[in-house]
């Protein structure tokens, strides 16, 4: 049973630090990994490691997958929507994009849930969250601006715009047809096992057998492993953790705390130095998210983060 949601204890604030970094240490791992693999595969190998991680929890918690065709589809949808082709668009677009300008454009991902949310009846749109979504939509285009002359980059950047716009939509689905039908670690597993099921045969027949392992570095190996099983297994045990302890709401604060993490790692491992255009975008979609989740009824949790 999800408890009523409290402050911070320092325990608390240590998981919200965890997650943090497990998820915005996923554009490192995303960055570190394309030096070897392509974007599919990288996909292929975090679903993989993520689902059998996510397995392994079930069981020690005493746990089950979920059960019946109907579903199996409907996290056949989710796999796609929240996790293969979002995944995919990120890990293609970091190809031209820094880590940490990456995780910036990422942030969008609660006002693109509001949008959605609202096309479909589930929210309505106020003064506040109207300036909140416009907001960020600045932020989006001071980063587009910076590299107006670079084609590839502004593609890049409105990919990943994109598919924030797609986790949305996967998040109005399962708030739909599946949220409160089960278990949310049975959810995450299920989804992402489906996920590594449609990127498996994909990044084969589109960029061709992976390489061997042998000839794959010890850091290719790390960054997969850990984008696999910290990233996109382990991090959403923590986050229904907290989610239980102290709420939804005061959850979502890594929204303000990834971005952060992926700059800093993408500064201090890959010397990455974002433009001041690419951290006044950034600062206008945080401040523009904070007003845009304001009241938002649409459960973060329904979305699987990056």
């Amino acid at each position: 049973m999800i408890r009523a949601a409290r402050g911070f204890a320092p325990a608390d604030a240590a998981l919200l630090l965890a997650l943090s970094s497990m998820w915005g240490l996923s554009f490192l791992f995303i960055e570190l990994a394309l030096r070897q693999l392509g974007p599919l595969w990288i996909v292929a190998g975090r679903t993989s490691f993520g689902g059998l991680t996510l397995v392994l929890l079930l069981l020690v918690r005493g746990r089950q997958l979920p059960r019946g065709l109907r579903t199996w589809g409907h996290l056949l949808v989710l796999g796609v929507l929240n996790n293969a082709i979002p995944w995919a668009a990120v890990a293609w677009a970091q190809q031209s994009l820094p880590s940490g300008l990456t995780a910036l454009l990422m942030a969008l991902v609660p006002s693109s849930t509001l949008l959605v949310s609202a096309m479909v009846g589930l929210e309505r749109i106020t003064g506040a969250r109207l300036v909140g979504l416009s907001l960020a939509l600045t932020g989006v285009v001071a980063i587009v601006l910076e590299d107006i002359d670079q084609p590839g980059r502004v593609l890049a950047v409105l990919v990943v715009a994109s598919a924030t716009v797609l986790y949305a939509v996967g998040a109005v689905y399962a708030k739909s047809h599946v949220s409160g039908t089960l278990p949310p670690l049975s959810l995450a597993a299920g989804q992402v096992l489906s996920a590594a099921a449609l990127a498996l045969p994909l990044a084969l027949v589109v960029e061709g057998p992976l390489p061997a392992p042998s000839s794959l570095s010890l850091t290719t190996w790390a960054a997969v492993g850990l984008l696999g099983s910290l990233g996109t297994g382990l991090a959403f045990l923590v986050f229904y953790t907290l989610i239980e302890r102290v709420g939804a709401t005061n959850a979502t604060m890594t929204t303000y705390l990834i971005p952060l993490v992926a700059i800093l790692a993408g500064a201090l491992v890959l010397d990455e130095r974002l433009g001041l255009p690419a951290l006044i975008g950034g600062a206008l979609i945080v401040l523009g998210i904070w007003l845009a989740q304001r009241g938002t009824r649409v459960r973060s949790s329904d979305a699987q983060r990056t």
